[in-house]
């Protein structure tokens, strides 16, 4: 695995059930962070921009 990144004051510490642990990326849909299920399970999230989030045809885009 590569370099982690630190946490910032504005990521966020949980999204949804899951545990925010580094993050991982940050691009032009958003920031990518390395995750903890509630089983221990190690995964990715996705945070995509709020400005994208409340478009409709991107949601739609982003879903398929």
């Amino acid at each position: 695995m590569g370099t982690l990144g630190a946490l910032k004051p504005e990521d966020p510490r949980q999204v949804g059930r899951y545990q925010i642990v580094a993050r991982l990326g940050v691009g032009g849909m958003g920031r990518v962070y390395l995750a903890r299920s509630p089983g221990g399970r190690f995964l990715a999230v996705k945070v995509v921009c709020p400005e994208l989030a409340d478009d409709d045809d991107f949601r739609r885009r982003f879903a398929r």
